[in-house]
């Protein structure tokens, strides 16, 4: 199947609270060597061409009431359409918060797809949005996965159940999908109030498990102040 447009969804709505600066600024919006931290990996993305196929043609932010201001004035000098959705009291809800207010701002064609990445991950590379939407052919869905360093086990009544590390993958964002499929599968988690992790795992309670593309080991996500310093370390201006 081909692909049409990439549209990309961006969650900043957390409030961030383990990486919070001391001023109380949510970490997707405080400022580092190349801009808000949000619009690190937003940079990264649009700094593919239009040859590539996986530009993305607009972009829906999920923001807080209270810091849509400051993303309205970071988004300023983006090229592609743009739009800010409320953030929800979930992940979930959220994400379709930023379907509804994609469909008002540039609706999109069956066979369109839709990424959807954290903003707490800066580091996440075009080459794996490409890899992501490419691996798309064919599929309904895909997801970036890195290896387990960990034993992992399931506690089951204190007792402790070992997992087979090699069949285990930490998933990471951007996920991509089509989004006839991606649609439907969030208009279902609205009506039953369903929430989930990850867009992946949603999918994949509808009966659409997404391929599984190698991600990358530098696209870890800031979470704990020390996450933040070492990302802001990382993207000070060479």
């Amino acid at each position: 199947m081909a692909a049409g447009r990439l549209h990309l969804i961006l969650l900043a709505g957390g409030l961030g609270l383990r990486a919070q600066g001391s001023d109380n600024v949510p970490k997707q919006f405080r400022p580092t060597g190349r801009g808000l931290l949000f619009t690190v990996s937003l940079g990264e993305f649009l700094s593919l061409d239009q040859g590539s196929g996986f530009r993305p043609a607009d972009l829906i932010l999920t923001v807080p009431d209270d810091w849509r201001e400051a993303a309205a004035g970071a988004l300023q000098k983006v090229d592609i359409p743009w739009g800010l959705a409320p953030a929800g009291t979930t992940r979930t809800g959220s994400t379709w918060n930023a379907v509804r207010e994609l469909e008002a701002l540039h609706a999109p064609e069956p066979e369109d797809l839709v990424a959807v990445h954290d903003a707490a991950r800066p580091f996440a590379s075009a080459d794996l949005l490409v890899r992501l939407g490419r691996a798309v052919t064919g599929a309904q869905g895909a997801v970036p996965g890195v290896p387990v360093p960990d034993t992992i086990v399931q506690s089951n009544e204190g007792m402790a159940s070992y997992l087979e590390r090699s069949t285990l993958l930490a998933v990471q964002t951007p996920q991509v999908f089509r989004w006839n499929p991606f649609r439907a599968a969030h208009a279902w988690a609205a009506t039953q109030g369903a929430d989930f992790t990850d867009d992946g795992g949603l999918m994949a309670a509808r009966g659409l498990d997404p391929v599984v593309v190698p991600g990358e080991p530098g696209n870890w996500k800031v979470t704990t102040t020390g996450d933040w310093d070492r990302a802001q370390a990382l993207l000070e201006p060479s």
